[in-house]
């Protein structure tokens, strides 16, 4: 049973790929030496959208922030090795470098995409526009005649064990003394519009000077603790895990086509999924598989594109949801305007796990310094929520 002390400097509330990010970078900061607590409610992970997630790292954003962001988590991916190991050890993550491949089935397309590169190039990205021939080439498996070009990136985009990558920053921040607790936050005082503390399922009352909301999908139930509302709704998404009777013996780049499926190389597999399909919002309790979106959509979709991937056979499946921020689909980070020591870091729209460096160096560097250091991560604040103006990011995945 951990033991807690009566407070800490950083509550984090929700302990996976966000709020240990955030405790592994506030551990690291040479500048910070205050206490950090991670609550979590399930230890094991199992509906954690980090342990659901498909794993994979992009530059191709459509907003630079973003670009920058996972940027940055390539770079910690490149040296995770030596800026999480134990005692000279960590876990293997296994990237493999293959790109992502987004497809434009007309001309129009493909200008957006072409126009989209000239910012990507500029923030550092590693892109290219390909037409049919060229990708023909590169990519024989492909049925060409179906879209009249791409853009590609890089071998810095790719896929990785996404498990691997979370424990490694856990365990990291364990060593480096941050206690993690087995709980859930059902309340949080407020005193003259600062956070005092919070209160846990457990009965135990632990005071704070700042406090995370790194809650996933249920980030909306905590912010109401304190009276603020956020935008973000947890929507499903179901991933599967098929093979294929013909070999495909050739690099296979995550691949984005315009309905919104997306298809990768996992190994001796292919894993598929696409983007939340319905409007509406599902329970933060509901991992539903939806057998229903692999055959009427998915599938279809995939084979138009592969002529091989018309024999398949599923697998595994899986339940999981995105913590959808329906405003801009871009992730909220930084302080409530009305409670200045309670930090957002929620809405990710999909992209937490490979933004988390990104984000838990930005919170350790908002914490210690009061101010951004690395990457101005200013315009995801809440302020925007609040005067209702978005910050876009249309390339959801």
């Amino acid at each position: 049973m951990t033991v807690l002390a009566s407070s800490y400097d950083v509550v984090c509330i929700g302990g996976a790929m966000t709020g240990t990010a955030a405790a592994y970078f506030l551990s690291e900061n040479p500048d910070f030496d205050g206490s950090v607590l991670v609550v979590e409610p399930d230890w094991t992970y199992d509906y954690a959208n980090t342990t659901r997630a498909q794993n994979s790292i992009r530059e191709q954003y459509t907003n630079p922030l973003n670009i920058q962001l996972s940027r940055f988590g390539a770079e910690f991916i490149a040296h995770f090795h030596e800026r999480v190991q134990v005692n000279g050890q960590s876990p293997e993550i296994n990237f493999r470098g293959t790109g992502y491949m987004f497809i434009a089935e007309d001309e129009a397309a493909y200008r957006r995409l072409e126009e989209e590169s000239v910012e990507q190039l500029a923030m550092g990205a590693e892109v290219e526009m390909l037409r049919p021939g060229q990708i023909a080439e590169r990519y024989p498996y492909m049925d060409v005649d179906q879209f009249v070009g791409a853009r590609v990136g890089g071998l810095r985009e790719g896929s990785f064990d996404g498990w691997a990558f979370f424990q490694g920053m856990r365990q990291r921040a364990l060593h480096n003394h941050v206690t993690y607790v087995k709980d859930r936050v059902i309340e949080i005082d407020l005193d003259g519009g600062r956070v005092t503390g919070v209160r846990l399922e457990s009965g135990a009352r632990v005071g704070c000077g700042f406090a995370i909301n790194a809650a996933g999908c249920r980030a909306r139930e905590v912010a109401a603790m304190i009276d603020l509302d956020l935008p973000i709704e947890p929507r499903a998404r179901t991933s599967f895990m098929f093979d294929c009777r013909t070999p495909i013996d050739y690099v296979v780049p995550l691949t984005v086509t315009p309905a919104g499926v997306h298809f990768r190389r996992e190994q001796n597999h292919f894993m598929c999924g696409a983007v939340p399909t319905s409007d509406v919002a599902i329970d933060a309790s509901d991992f539903e598989i939806r057998h229903d979106e692999f055959e009427e959509l998915i599938w279809p979709t995939v084979a138009k594109y592969v002529p091989q991937f018309d024999q398949i056979g599923i697998v595994t499946s899986w339940g999981g949801q995105y913590d959808y921020n329906t405003l801009d689909h871009n992730l909220i980070l930084g302080p409530g305007s009305e409670v200045e020591n309670f930090f957002f870091a929620n809405g990710f729209s999909g992209h937490g796990l490979q933004q988390g460096p990104g984000v838990g160096r930005g919170l350790s560097e908002l914490i210690t310094y009061g101010a951004f250091r690395s990457i101005d991560l200013t315009p995801l604040s809440y302020t925007r929520i609040e005067r209702n103006e978005p910050f876009l990011e249309s390339a959801v995945i």
